[in-house]
């Protein structure tokens, strides 16, 4: 053997040495990779680029309790394509029409740049085309009607994702009692009932074809979703929508910065509008700004002296018959002024009167000049009393944020002052939300039973009823049956013959309470600002409705008075309700009337004027008749015999009654 071919021998030999060991390395690695790590890395493959997704529930949907749909999910797709799916024959027979399709339902781009995009995504071998990021249900369907897409997900490659938004279909209405359960937004029914609601998310095998795209690989799921339950609150739309007009049209007309309107069913504490509207920072309009009704603390002023009078009337220190002496109406406590309105307008005061007429009149000083020296001493007693019926506490609503009330007590030094027991009599130093002083209000309509606003009537499930929500009661008796008699006289009263005498209506009796106090007066009188409410409840005889209505900081030059800006509010709210649902008849229920011809006479001539006639014993099939014939809508309540009461009365105008509503039997 030559040198020559020993050195290509050696050099051959030291390259092959590494080849060798290079080699051996790969096998072993291989080996390793099989046996070793070969399950681990293909479970991480398999996860990595398939894995069971999370498929979103059906959140449940909010309905008023007249069958409105208050809040629901509306879908919205995102629709992506796979233009590799498809067969050469189906993609090159389809893609004309399906870019003219894209270009005419989508627009986006002429359907020359559909087909140049979507040809080249092909020859690329690019699997995830985006086509919309969002498309309504409607858009949906005509995608899907298109040629290839219609092959669906696995012949046409068709992919789209449903994401759900929520929808409010009546707009505003009690927005923020319906609230929101969002990242960022979470308040009222929703977050309150989002278990509920929320139902259970399901699963689904897919693989990933892009970052954030994964195709489904069945057509089952590998869990069932379970879609929310559908939660039918107490809110009666018609009853909102009047609600809101009216606190909307008070706002309006005395330029106030906002307020509130809570419509409350007596018996069972099931609120039946609640409207919160605020102003717009441009000064331009009014909206849906905070929950007023349940989050806002405030001084209540003269709306407290209801409670006041109560305790007194419980302790037997006072009747409505004591007399107090109300001077010029001018009191002086500490150096502070107790003043009356009538001092204020220089009519000097009502003189001597029972403290029955200082309530009716809302007299702070015949308020406090008769209570006051009876807990002068010993003011833990009458802040006591008003612990005990848990006045100090939240009602603990479902909604979340209700503003906790004050009051202060005598040991707390830091709270408490000379001032703070006369000024509490007449409903300063201390702080309620709208809710809590109606539900107080409420207690002494429904026979003294304190009884938890309730926003939810019940929960279903595919229309049938899965959980029937009850009254709660939170106190069986907030007074004796003796005060409770006297405290509804002296609110009837006190909108008969008092400060609410210019609410009055002679269809069926109120009762409540005016309000105004007012807010930041330690800016002295060019810095303050008033708050008015008025709160009471209706018939004022086995009342069905409590109502609340604050309206905060309204145009001094204008108006503030409680009676003036809430009391119309409250009435007009009253007046809906009636007009929806009848609450009490002027003319006797007992009494029937023989029908005879001059009886027609009568109703046709009263028909002739636009006035109500009095149908009562008349055959209900003549009673329809001449109503329909002089192109009024009946309601009927029973379908047989006569006619047993009516609604409108007798003499009542009808220019502005939708409906007449008759009672038969």
């Amino acid at each position: 053997m030559s040198n020559e071919q020993k050195q290509i021998l050696h050099r051959l030999y030291w390259l092959s040495v590494p080849l060798i060991i290079l080699a051996i390395a790969i096998i072993v690695k291989l080996v390793q990779i099989q046996w070793l790590e070969g399950p681990e890395l293909r479970a991480q493959s398999e996860k990595d680029v398939i894995k069971n997704i999370s498929i979103e529930a059906r959140r449940g949907s909010i309905f008023s309790s007249d069958g409105k749909l208050l809040a629901t999910n509306m879908a919205a797709y995102s629709i992506h394509f796979d233009p590799t799916t498809a067969t050469s024959e189906i993609f090159d027979k389809g893609i004309d029409s399906l870019s003219l399709g894209l270009a005419k339902i989508l627009g986006q781009k002429s359907s020359a740049q559909w087909k140049a995009l979507l040809r080249s995504s092909r020859n690329q071998g690019d699997r995830f085309v985006t086509l919309s990021a969002s498309v309504d249900h409607g858009t949906l369907k005509q995608l899907k009607a298109l040629p290839i897409l219609r092959e669906g997900r696995y012949k046409g490659g068709f992919l789209y994702n449903q994401k759900n938004h929520r929808k409010l279909p009546l707009g505003a209405i009690a927005e923020r009692t319906i609230g929101f359960d969002e990242t960022y937004r979470r308040t009222g029914l929703e977050e309150a009932y989002s278990d509920e609601l929320k139902g259970t998310n399901g699963s689904r095998l897919a693989q990933r074809i892009s970052k954030s795209y994964w195709k489904p690989l069945t057509d089952y799921y590998s869990q069932e979703p379970e879609d929310g339950l559908d939660l039918v609150s107490t809110i009666d739309s018609r009853l909102q929508d009047i609600a809101n007009d009216a606190l909307l049209s008070s706002l309006e007309y005395y330029k106030a910065d906002h307020g509130c309107v809570v419509l409350m069913e007596v018996s069972t504490g099931k609120v039946r509008a609640i409207a919160n509207l605020g102003r717009n920072s441009n000064g331009s309009g009014y909206y849906e700004k905070r929950n007023y009704a349940v989050w806002e603390s405030t001084e209540p002023g003269s709306t407290f002296k209801t409670i006041a009078l109560m305790l007194a009337l419980e302790d037997g220190v006072v009747d409505t018959s004591t007399q107090v002496n109300t001077e010029n109406g001018l009191y002086t406590i500490y150096g502070e002024r107790v003043e009356d309105s009538n001092y204020r307008n220089g009519k000097g005061g009502y003189g001597i009167i029972s403290l029955g007429k200082a309530f009716q009149e809302s007299s702070n000083t015949g308020i406090v000049k008769a209570l006051y020296p009876l807990y002068k001493n010993n003011p833990e007693q009458f802040v006591d009393r008003l612990y005990a019926l848990g006045m100090n506490k939240p009602l603990g609503i479902d909604i979340k944020g209700e503003g906790m009330p004050k009051i202060p007590h005598p040991n707390d030094r830091k709270a408490w002052s000379g001032i703070s027991l006369p000024w509490m009599m007449f409903g300063y130093e201390v702080s309620f939300t709208p809710l809590q002083i109606l539900a107080y209000y409420n207690a002494i309509a429904n026979n003294g039973v304190l009884v938890k606003p309730q926003f939810v009537e019940r929960f279903e499930k595919m229309g049938s009823t899965v959980k029937d929500i009850q009254p709660e009661i939170l106190n069986p008796s907030i007074c004796s049956k003796g005060t409770l008699v006297q405290l509804q006289s002296l609110l009837k009263n006190a909108l008969e013959k008092g400060t609410g005498k210019s609410l009055k209506h002679d269809l069926f009796q109120m009762a409540g309470k005016t309000g105004t106090s007012q807010s930041q007066y330690w800016l002295g009188t060019e810095g303050q600002s008033y708050q008015s409410s008025f709160v009471g409840y209706f018939p004022a005889d086995n009342p069905k409705y409590s109502c609340i209505v604050v309206v905060q900081k309204p145009d001094k030059t204008i108006g503030y008075y409680g009676a003036k800006v809430a009391g119309p509010v409250f009435k007009e709210v009253a007046m809906a309700v009636h007009r929806l649902s009848p609450l009490e008849w002027t003319e006797p229920q007992n009494t029937h009337y023989a029908y005879d011809s001059s009886r027609r006479e009568s109703v046709e001539k009263s028909l002739e004027i636009k006035k109500m006639p009095n149908l009562r014993g008349m055959r209900l099939m003549d009673a329809i008749e001449l109503m329909e014939n002089n192109g009024l809508k009946v309601k009927l309540e029973g379908f047989s015999g006569k006619v047993l009461r009516q609604w409108p009365a007798s003499g009542e105008s009808l220019n502005a009654i939708p409906t007449v509503i008759i009672y038969a039997g």
